[in-house]
């Protein structure tokens, strides 16, 4: 009998599986038509033009349809309601988020719980930002110069650019290692353009002479027992004559421009609500978030807040903020406060956004417009569970008067790029402190020193220091609460922000 009960569960427990997998293909079938309603013919090429290294050229020579590249993407493995995330990407490229906000991504990522990965190529992408700067008369010109080169018959044929560059990778004149012939056709087309080319070789083909000053951030290695010290590599690399400098003689270091016509935009992620998974709400975090939001509007930002995200919202709005063209702007501002744990930010969902995925979301290759542009990343959050003390360990329990932490301490590092700040309310391991009626030590200090510091014409680094000090002092009232921030950085240049006009907002 007993044999029979678990043989009966079982097939339920499998029916009920099978049901819910039938309905998601269903749902995500449905939403696939949604998005082949929504493309043109033209935008059905550019996809099939991105996906030309995952397919065939004999299977994608008659696709005509959205569907069908679908189709042919489900055959390979490459799509499904487990894995939608090369659509996503597909999407985000070709900058359709009016689409993506509106279909119902979240249930497919989030029931997957993979990582977003990168399938499209950073050659394929360069090719299609090209073609989308290019006009008409542009193309005709690009195939004037090409003339004697391409057999004239194809170039007669009213074929678009992205059809073009198929041609001239055909001819061997074009690959991803091979681009010196398209370099010089742009240069004398669009001049603008050719520095687009030069970043992306710069990025992807750089030698170690070429490569600027880093910083290898990664934090304890899990197999070093008890090692969470920051290592520090440097790679230093000098212009051709300079070790012929006169050891007293110190080169002055070069500021980030801020001279543009807006400063940036600053996000501010402000996750308070955490009942849905049980962590307890984050009291006295929207102090934190106004102060922010007037200290940055002050320094000449665009403030964009988003409140109460989870693990797929926050990857949303930062690949929203990439999508965006920070051409004009001279820097970009993320501000995240949340719970913390030791693998990322934590979401009002209980998931975790590792720190990786949160920098390398504004990298260059997913934005172009912010090369060579600080991307500047404030986050108070909790780096793990233990409390930093003045004399000896000691767990209080929780009192209005007392500080509460946020820890729900990444061992992911800052992607190996140039431009990054990620400054930590705490050190690795530890504990950071809110005060529920004044918000958090580290994000008022924060606002504080910009306040003043900013007006004397202080660098940001020389701020977060002040910063260190200022927080490394506090504690609560029993004296036995610590709490040291740390900054980590691959900035190249000093980051100092014009002093504003307007006198400072109140506290």
């Amino acid at each position: 009998m007993l044999v029979y009960h678990l043989y009966a569960n079982n097939s339920i427990v499998s029916y009920s599986r099978a049901l819910f997998l039938c309905e998601q293909e269903m749902e995500f079938q449905q939403m696939l038509l949604r998005v082949q309603e929504s493309l043109t013919g033209d935008e059905v090429q550019d996809m099939v033009f991105l996906c030309s290294d995952l397919l065939s050229p004999k299977d994608l020579s008659t696709v005509t349809l959205g569907r069908e590249l679908f189709s042919l993407l489900e055959n390979r493995n490459l799509l499904s309601p487990e894995d939608p995330f090369l659509l996503l990407e597909l999407l985000r490229i070709m900058k359709r988020n009016s689409l993506l906000r509106n279909l119902p991504f979240d249930a497919f990522t989030q029931a997957s719980g993979m990582l977003y990965a990168q399938r499209i190529s950073p050659y394929r992408q360069l090719l299609y930002e090209l073609s989308e700067s290019i006009c008409d008369q542009d193309l005709k010109n690009i195939k004037f110069l090409l003339i004697k080169t391409l057999p004239r018959k194809k170039l007669e044929k009213d074929m678009t650019l992205l059809q073009l560059f198929w041609e001239m990778e055909k001819e061997d004149l074009l690959g991803e290692d091979n681009l010196d012939v398209l370099k010089d056709i742009i240069a004398s087309i669009h001049p603008g353009l050719e520095k687009r080319i030069i970043q992306y070789k710069t990025e992807n083909f750089n030698t170690v002479e070429d490569q600027v000053d880093r910083l290898s951030l990664a934090e304890g290695a899990a197999g070093i027992s008890g090692d969470h010290s920051q290592h520090l590599e440097f790679n230093p690399v000098f212009e051709e004559g300079s070790t012929n400098l006169p050891v007293t003689e110190i080169p002055e270091i070069q500021h980030y421009k801020m001279k543009g016509d807006r400063r940036g935009v600053c996000l501010i992620i402000n996750n308070y609500d955490f009942r849905a998974c049980g962590l307890k709400n984050r009291e006295g975090t929207d102090f934190d978030k106004k102060r922010l939001k007037g200290v940055f509007q002050w320094l000449g930002f665009e403030v964009v807040a988003e409140q109460d995200c989870d693990r797929m919202r926050m990857l949303q709005v930062l690949r929203d903020l990439a999508a965006r063209d920070h051409t004009l702007a001279d820097c970009v501002v993320c501000c995240v406060l949340s719970h913390g744990r030791e693998d990322g930010i934590v979401g009002v969902d209980g998931n975790t956004v590792t720190f990786k995925e949160l920098i390398e979301t504004l990298s260059p290759r997913w934005c172009s417009s912010l090369y060579q542009k600080p991307k500047l990343f404030f986050i108070q959050a909790c780096r793990g569970g233990k409390e930093q003390s003045a004399a000896f360990s000691q767990t209080f329990s929780e009192d209005e008067d007392m500080p509460v932490s946020d820890a729900a301490v990444p061992r992911d590092s800052i992607p190996e790029a140039a431009d990054y700040l990620l400054a930590m309310s705490t050190v690795p391991s530890y504990v950071s402190y809110r005060e529920k009626d004044k918000g958090t030590w580290f994000i008022q200090s924060l606002c504080h020193n910009l306040q003043l510091l900013v007006p004397r014409g202080i660098d940001l680094l020389s701020i977060l220091t002040q910063v260190n000090s200022d927080v490394s002092k506090k504690t609560d009232k029993s004296g036995k609460k610590k709490q040291m921030p740390q900054p980590e950085f691959t900035l190249t240049k000093r980051v100092v922000f014009p002093a504003p006009k307007t006198p400072p907002p109140l506290p």
